[in-house]
Order: structure tokens, then C-alpha cells, then sequence
């Protein structure tokens, strides 16, 4: 059972399952937070004899700070302080909230990870913010061309809002890594493993073999539908294979509740059909379109009930284009526009 952190969400929606602090094994904690949305991400702390570790951080130091009120007390019965932070991948909502790890604390993270980090900073998100708002306000006028990617892109601007970025600075990583690396935590190991590029370039799990706990980041959305903005999926795949190889106890995913083998086999399968109907369609068909029509297919049933279906339509697409040879990435420019067509189907899908 989870410390009940409220009955909303970050983003104002109703709490549909426990979050907070859950001991998912001895001395092994996940930090959840519902309901999995934008920037509602999950961390963790493994506990060992004089020393701990933290995976991830949060999406601003309010959050982060929140978290750190649960850890402190039980690292301090355990006289385990932290001394070292795992970011398992390069996005704002599991590393913004590093500036409040001192300066003793050791950061790792895989080394594209890193290059992430210092090439999308908080000032790049707080820069997106007003270009959403004004995007929102132009496209409340139904005449003006783009009227629904513009209400879109006011959407994410909107859900932004609801964390505090402006200022922050947080601590990019000191310690990277290539493939592995391993962290002696109090005596206890934790194994560090490059399996990237999928969601982003830089994805990267911990595995607790003592206790069989994984660690994934956002290689599993737990009843969440998941989101790429790297790729190839090819690698995902592989990535969720190497975790239900582990004979997991438990995984701790970067949204949504705890899950295990069943949750990670049912996100691959999600993966293995999307690529497949991709595939069928060709490169040149509309990822919108082709998503819509998926989504709304009798196909689509088994992840009928995870929110934020309209991810589907970046996932089409970034499927299309590296499946077609394109780099494992996208700029910024790029991005702003999927983002903006993903709102567009959002709001045709809630329509």
C-alpha cells in the first residue's frame, strides 16, 4: 500500500491507484505517482548498510522535494544516507529535480543520457511554455488554419504549467557510463545497463539481483501508453526481452503503478503490433490518420483503457522514419510539431 500523496493528480485529475512511498522489497522502494501522465513520473531508493542509492528525480524540486520527505526518514533509520543518484534517461520528469542532491552525492547516468540533459535544460521547457499559451489562444479562433495543431500545442502548454521549472538548475551527472557500470550500495549491488536508444537516446534500467527488482525508466509504461521519441522500436523491444529475461520479482517502470513480467510482455506486445501495422501501411502513410483508425480498430482492444492514446501518433511516426533509416532522434522543431498533432487527435478522440 502506498503513502497517500493526495487526491489529485500533478496535473489535477482524480487518483486512480496508491501512490508514494511503496516497498516493493526489503530495504527497496518505488516512488509512485499517479495517474502515469506528462511529467508524473515514478523514482525509486535501494537501501544498503551505511549508504543508499536514488533512482531518479523528479519533474521540479516542489515534487522532488516531496519525494525526498519520504526517503530521509528511512535512510535515516537505516543510518543509510544517500550517496548516489541514478538517472535512468535524459527526460526533464526524471532529472529536474537534481539540484537538491548536495554536492556528496554521487550522479550517474549513461553518457547519452548526459548529453541530453545539457542539450534540453528547464529553460528550454519554460520557453515552450508562453508558445503554447499563445498557441492555445489562437487556436480558440475555428477559422484560422491549424486551428486544432494550434489548441494542441496550447494543451501541452496548459498541462506544463502545473510544474514549477522556471529557474531551476539542476546537477547533470558527473559519472557516465557506456554500456555497464555497477554501484556498491551499502554492500548491496546494483547493475546499471545501457539499453538505449528507444524512448530516448539515452535509456538505461537498474537491476537489484539480491531482491530481483528491475528498475526501467520509461522503458515500461505500466498501463500507460507509452511515448517514442528516439527509437528504433526494435530496440524497445529488445530492452523489455533483457528485463523479462531477469526473472523480475517486480518492475519499477517510469509511469504508472508497479507491474511485473505480465505488464512488461503486455507493452511489448503493444510495440510488436504497432510496428507491424506501421509496417503494413508503408512509410509514406499518415502517421494522424493511421493512428486514428488504429485506435478506434477492434485490434486496438487490449490497450483500450490506458490513457493518452493519442501517443500513438508519434509512435507511427518515429516507427515510419527509422524504420526507413532515420537517425534515432529528432530536433526540437520536430518534436513541437508532433506534439502539437498529437493534441489535435486528443481532442478529436475525446470528441
Amino acid at each position: 500500500m502506498g503513502t497517500c500523496i493526495g487526491e489529485t493528480t500533478p496535473l489535477g485529475d482524480p487518483v486512480a491507484f496508491d501512490g508514494g512511498a511503496i516497498e516493493v522489497a526489503e530495504r527497496t522502494w518505488a516512488w509512485i505517482q499517479p495517474n502515469g501522465g506528462l511529467g508524473e513520473s515514478n523514482a525509486g531508493l535501494v537501501v544498503g548498510d551505511g549508504a543508499a542509492l536514488m533512482v531518479d528525480t523528479l519533474w521540479d524540486e516542489l515534487l522532488t522535494e516531496a519525494m525526498l520527505t519520504a526517503w530521509v526518514p528511512i535512510c535515516e533509520r537505516a543510518g543509510a544516507p544517500i550517496g548516489h543518484l541514478f538517472n535512468t534517461h535524459g527526460d526533464g520528469d526524471h532529472w529536474y529535480g537534481n539540484g537538491l542532491l548536495g554536492a556528496g552525492v554521487e550522479l550517474i547516468a549513461s553518457a547519452p543520457a548526459i548529453a541530453q540533459m545539457r542539450a534540453e535544460p528547464p529553460s528550454m521547457l519554460t520557453r515552450l511554455a508562453p508558445v503554447g499559451a499563445i498557441a492555445g489562444l489562437a487556436g480558440r479562433l475555428p477559422l484560422l488554419p491549424g486551428a486544432g495543431r494550434l489548441r494542441g500545442l496550447g494543451a501541452f502548454g496548459s498541462q506544463l504549467s502545473a510544474y514549477e521549472l522556471g529557474g531551476l538548475e539542476p546537477r547533470v551527472p558527473g559519472r557516465s557510463f557506456e554500456r555497464e557500470a555497477t554501484v556498491d550500495v551499502g554492500g548491496r549491488r546494483v547493475e546499471l545497463s545501457f539499453v538505449g536508444p528507444a524512448h530516448t537516446a539515452g535509456d538505461a534500467i537498474a537491476w537489484v539481483p539480491d531482491v530481483r527488482i528491475a528498475y526501467a525508466g520509461d522503458i515500461l509504461f505500466n498501463r500507460v501508453t507509452p511515448i517514442m521519441w528516439a527509437g528504433p522500436v526494435g530496440n524497445w523491444i529488445a530492452a523489455l526481452d533483457r528485463i523479462a529475461a531477469l526473472g523480475p520479482a517486480a518492475v519499477v517502470g517510469g509511469h504508472g503503478p508497479v507491474g511485473g513480467l505480465a505488464e512488461v510482455r503486455a507493452l511489448r506486445e503493444y510495440w510488436a503490433w504497432l510496428r507491424e501495422r506501421v509496417r503494413a501501411e508503408g512509410a509514406d502513410a499518415d502517421p494522424a490518420k493511421l493512428a486514428e483508425r488504429l485506435i478506434h480498430s477492434a485490434e486496438y482492444e487490449p490497450w483500450r483503457e490506458w490513457p493518452n492514446p493519442e501517443r500513438t501518433l508519434v509512435n507511427a511516426a518515429r516507427i515510419a522514419a527509422t524504420e526507413s533509416g532515420a537517425p534515432g532522434g529528432i530536433g526540437t522543431l520536430e518534436r513541437i510539431r508532433l506534439v502539437a498533432a498529437m493534441g489535435e487527435l486528443a481532442e478529436r478522440l475525446r470528441g
